[in-house]
């Protein structure tokens, strides 16, 4: 089995290198962030970073919305470079004649950029799917912001991190991660958090997904409340495991509603675990977060004699 070490600090910086003299010119009202699978990660992490006067959207297939204009400054992402939807957005960027930025270690999108004369940031060459250089890209494209005048300067922040969650990422070995994935066993994982966390609760799902390979859902309170919790009945409570990710921080309202979704599964005779989300600024929170869900899901690939990075029913299903 494949020995998982993430180390963010190295990551940040070399995300932060490539970019160092890539900026785009214009004021612009919006960011617009293409990108799927792992490669879409950094920008929902940075729409969850809450930075000051900053407003992004995520534009996941193919093309851009109607709205998009030469006020918005849109930014493509594909760690593989020849993600078919990231492309179709990047040339209808182009064609309408739209701000756009490419960034990828390789590919189609980065012959694309350099024969369009538009910026492009040239990620250095990994083996790794792109879930696993999370902190390669996020640095990336916040250093591009800051040289852009979009953000104020992030990059001191994240030059600050030392320790994000435990650094390597602890093996199956360790007793947080094994008991919690045997836990799991063959269940289906269902992930849920409060509204302001969603991202976090999908990350959790496609880790699920991609490195254990099994179905696993997230969704969020309070909206479950009102339509999915209908599905945990008696003769389905052993389908499901549910995972809830708690905030101590945030708003009153929120965990005062996850704590009754819990309490609400203990008395359904549910097996479940609550997760908190801890650090000491939302992006310490993001990523300690983001590294528990590579912990337990590649815990549980370990148990269940999966390889985490294989990714060859993605690859088939992109090339029929």
């Amino acid at each position: 089995m494949t020995d998982l070490k993430i180390d963010f600090n190295k990551q940040f910086k070399d995300g932060a290198d490539c970019a160092k003299g890539v900026s785009v010119k214009g004021h612009f009202d919006r960011v617009v962030f293409c990108g799927m699978g792992g490669s879409a990660i950094p920008g929902e992490i940075i729409s969850m970073l809450w930075l000051n006067g900053f407003i992004c959207y995520l534009n996941r297939g193919f093309g851009l919305p109607n709205w998009v204009n030469d006020k918005c400054l849109v930014i493509c992402t594909s760690w593989s470079g020849n993600t078919e939807e990231t492309i179709s957005s990047f040339n209808e960027a182009i064609a309408r004649g739209l701000p756009v930025v490419a960034i990828a270690d390789k590919g189609e999108l980065l012959d694309l950029a350099k024969k369009h004369g538009t910026p492009f940031v040239d990620l250095p060459a990994r083996s790794e799917p792109a879930r696993f250089v999370v902190g390669q890209m996020l640095s990336a494209i916040l250093t591009l912001l800051f040289n852009s005048a979009i953000i104020d300067n992030t990059l001191p922040i994240i030059s600050k991190k030392t320790v994000i969650g435990d650094d390597p990422i602890r093996n199956s070995s360790s007793s947080n991660g094994a008991s919690f994935s045997s836990r799991i066993g063959d269940k289906i994982p269902l992930i849920y958090s409060s509204y302001q966390w969603r991202y976090l609760a999908r990350f959790w799902k496609i880790h699920f997904n991609e490195n254990c390979k099994i179905h696993a859902f997230s969704n969020f309170l309070p909206e479950a409340a009102h339509n999915e919790i209908s599905g945990f009945t008696e003769k389905d409570k052993d389908k499901y495991f549910p995972i809830i990710l708690m905030d101590e921080q945030e708003e009153n309202a929120d965990i005062k509603k996850l704590e009754k979704f819990a309490a609400f599964l203990k008395d359904q005779n549910i097996d479940h675990e609550i997760v908190r989300i801890e650090g000491k600024d939302r992006l310490d929170k993001i990523l300690n977060s983001y590294n528990r869900a590579i912990t337990v899901s590649v815990g549980l690939a370990e148990t269940n004699g999966v390889e985490p990075f294989d990714t060859a029913v993605i690859e088939k299903f992109k090339r029929s």
